[in-house]
């Protein structure tokens, strides 16, 4: 008898042990599934964030592209400015054997030496003061400059970039004059979009929509595949 009483006891006690390794298999494998769950929810939340850092960068490069269109257009005319102006500076300083080239002036009548860099630093220290938005200076630059050389072959951008003075000023009357003056003078065709393109919008900021239309329209007819003829499309489209 006592032998069949060990003999159940022991069999008692090995299936406990079986049921308990039993218990600490399944445990095991629970914590390994949450342990998965975790890594997968901290992985997942690492690439949310990822996502969430590339939506940001994008708003911010779409922010910085969507800057204003006059002042990319300002900018783009300053360093063409600025470029034949260094140009026209660089050909000087060639050697001495080489005939220098120097920048034809309307009036092809005798230039009194040195007149030529006079000019040129006239020009120049209006167009400083615009670049640093000092627009009623730059007015009062620009306007001595046509006065003192009319027939100068910056004239017309002059008197271009007084419009552009007046302009930011919110004095349009006189944009629109001084503009439609730089009309006058022929200008080369993506200056003359762009002084329609002005022209235009200064009417509309008068509150005149009929005339600031009609100067749209004739930038559309006369310079349809300019960047200037695009942003009036824009504008009539809006209106």
């Amino acid at each position: 008898m006592r032998r069949i009483y060990f003999m159940l006891l022991l069999a008692a006690n090995l299936a406990g042990c079986a049921g308990n390794d039993l218990l600490v298999q399944r445990q095991g494998s629970m914590e390994g599934r949450l342990e998965q769950i975790m890594q997968a929810q901290n992985s997942a939340q690492g690439e949310i964030a990822a996502l969430a850092a590339q939506v940001q960068a994008l708003k911010e490069q779409s922010a910085r592209q969507a800057a204003s269109e006059k002042e990319l257009l300002a900018r783009y005319d300053l360093l063409q400015d600025r470029l034949k102006i260094v140009s026209n500076r660089l050909l000087q300083l060639e050697p001495a054997e080489r005939e220098p080239t120097t920048i034809e002036l309307v009036n092809q009548g005798s230039v009194p030496e040195g007149r030529e860099e006079s000019v040129q630093a006239a020009y120049i220290k209006a167009f400083g003061l615009y670049s640093a938005n000092n627009y009623s200076q730059a007015a009062e630059a620009f306007n001595a400059f046509i006065a003192a050389h009319p027939e100068s072959e910056y004239a017309a951008n002059a008197r271009y970039w007084l419009g552009e003075c007046f302009f930011s000023l919110g004095r349009y009357p006189e944009a629109i004059d001084s503009f439609s003056r730089a009309l006058e003078m022929n200008p080369a065709p993506k200056r003359a979009a762009d002084t329609m393109l002005r022209i235009g919008t200064a009417w509309y900021r008068l509150g005149d929509p009929e005339k600031g239309a009609a100067a749209l329209r004739l930038l559309l007819e006369q310079y349809p595949a300019s960047d200037a003829a695009a942003m009036a499309r824009k504008q009539l489209e809006k209106k």
